[in-house]
């Protein structure tokens, strides 16, 4: 992220949280906690969003009560090493060959719990969390406690911790609400990140109750087998330029068998997806490997730097531009 980036410090955070958040380790001297931009955002009763774009500056933990809640988080950089009282995880998966990974993650909270985060020095961390708490189920009409047990299947588990891949379409909703559109009226800029925080914890929520398969359980085996080649072939390139008619033959069935599984899977067409993958890879382009925003037009398969801008603000609610500023 560089030198750009607002700078958190100490005396912000409980501000920020709007929780009783307590530093119970850090450097001396050290008042400087995060770079970059970070927010929590309550949208309406029992929904709140958390984004973070920032990086660590120093070793620190922080401790902070939370209540029941059902917690849905998009990695699409970094780590984090949390507790819920005596459980400890590791939420994000490291980089690979220098390219930042995706993780979803799905947390049933069903019982107060004491949560602590450790940060690391020089973490870039990238995320988007959406919390539904019991009264936002209440608000609905349904037992909130009740709705978290049914949802999630936990029983008499007091914290039930779901890890899953995120679909490409997951990912841009991610982006756009990382970065939304700017619009100076609130009300729309609040409905623009309500409305993403729910596409959001729909999608992942969909997931989760067909676990463990990650695609619906009204495709079969084979079925299954079909979309994870599909999806192979795409993500190793070799597909790029084909038309349907092609990959089909190449998976071995028809068009239109691959086009319903594929939509039944993906919640969305071969080819939107295969639209989104090439854009967020345009995108690690331009963050992290200092691509020219010719060179991520031609990586995202766009002749024109013009249309491959619109197409990439359209996803992501942010030019290639601002993202080549910040980073």
């Amino acid at each position: 992220m560089g030198s750009h980036g607002h700078i958190v410090r100490t005396g912000e955070l409980s501000n920020l949280v709007g929780d009783a958040i307590h530093l119970v380790e850090r450097e001396p001297s050290q008042d400087r906690l995060f770079q970059g931009h970070l927010s929590w955002q309550k949208l309406r009763s029992g929904l709140s969003l958390h984004c973070s774009d920032c990086v660590e500056l120093h070793n620190f933990s922080t401790q902070v009560k939370v209540n029941p809640h059902l917690n849905f988080i998009l990695f699409l950089d970094g780590q984090s090493d949390v507790r819920f009282d005596d459980r400890a995880f590791t939420f994000g998966v490291p980089r690979k060959a220098g390219k930042p990974r995706s993780e979803g993650i799905t947390i049933a909270l069903n019982e107060p719990a004491l949560f602590s985060r450790q940060a690391r020095r020089g973490q870039h961390i990238r995320k988007v969390s959406i919390s539904l708490s019991p009264e936002w189920f209440e608000s609905g009409g349904f037992d909130g406690h009740e709705s978290l047990r049914e949802l999630v299947g936990i029983d008499r588990q007091s914290l039930s911790v779901h890890r899953w891949t995120p679909s490409a379409r997951l990912l841009a909703l991610a982006e756009q609400t990382l970065h939304p559109v700017a619009s100076s009226n609130r009300l729309l800029h609040n409905l623009y990140l309500e409305s993403r925080a729910l596409e959001i914890a729909n999608e992942a929520l969909s997931q989760l109750t067909h676990q463990p398969a990650r695609i619906p359980t009204s495709l079969h085996a084979h079925e299954h087998a079909r979309i994870r080649r599909t999806l192979e072939l795409l993500h190793s390139g070799q597909a790029d330029g084909w038309s349907l008619e092609q990959i089909a033959r190449e998976i071995g069935c028809s068009t239109s068998t691959l086009h319903r599984q594929f939509q039944a899977s993906q919640g969305m067409s071969l080819f939107e997806y295969q639209r989104l993958s090439k854009l967020q890879q345009a995108r690690d382009a331009l963050e992290h490997q200092g691509a020219s925003i010719g060179q991520a037009a031609w990586l995202a398969g766009y002749n024109s730097a013009a249309n491959f801008s619109t197409a990439f603000k359209r996803t992501f609610g942010i030019s290639p531009k601002q993202v080549r500023t910040r980073f």
